[in-house]
């Protein structure tokens, strides 16, 4: 062969090489992006106002605005903010008492809709100046920070856990 057709026969197997590439990405950008109608509705239900105990100031009448639940000082936690899905971006639950995670009515965050969440998934609370979180045995896991949590971890400000397709801040 010349060496015209060798060079010819190079730069046709490095334009296949960067292809093969830009397939690749493509590829990987397509799973990792995927549609909001294809994650599947995510319903947060309210939970009714608690009743003051004596000394207490009444919660405030219907209608006016409801501030979100305080930060957390420190490395500890005081509630979680969703942060995915969009729809939903900015919801807040105080870390006051247990928090529960599912699909089951009776949880303080109620997702329904998505099939990667059980009825009772996950578990957060408050102990001894730290903030626990605890998978409940569901099939498809619960993740804190990015890893498949196996028992109780503890959370801090900033780290986040996601159940199903919600991801939730701890601040």
């Amino acid at each position: 062969m010349t060496d015209q057709a060798l060079d010819i026969l190079k730069l046709v197997l490095l334009a296949l090489l960067y292809l093969f590439f830009a397939r690749v990405l493509w590829a990987v950008w397509s799973e990792v992006r995927q549609p909001s109608n294809a994650r599947g509705g995510v319903d947060y239900q309210p939970q009714p106002a608690p009743t003051p105990a004596a000394g207490q100031p009444t919660p405030l009448p219907e209608g006016r605005r409801v501030t979100k639940p305080a930060k957390g000082r420190g490395t500890t936690p005081a509630r979680l903010v969703v942060l995915e899905p969009k729809e939903r971006r900015g919801t807040s639950f105080a870390i006051g008492a247990v928090v529960t995670v599912g699909r089951e009515s009776d949880n303080v965050i109620v997702i329904t809709d998505d099939a990667y969440v059980s009825s009772q998934h996950a578990r957060i609370w408050p102990t001894d100046g730290h903030v626990l979180l605890d998978d409940l045995g569901s099939k498809n896991g619960t993740y804190l920070n990015g890893a498949r949590i196996s028992q109780q971890r503890t959370v801090h400000t900033g780290d986040r856990i996601q159940i199903g397709y919600t991801v939730l801040e701890a601040q």
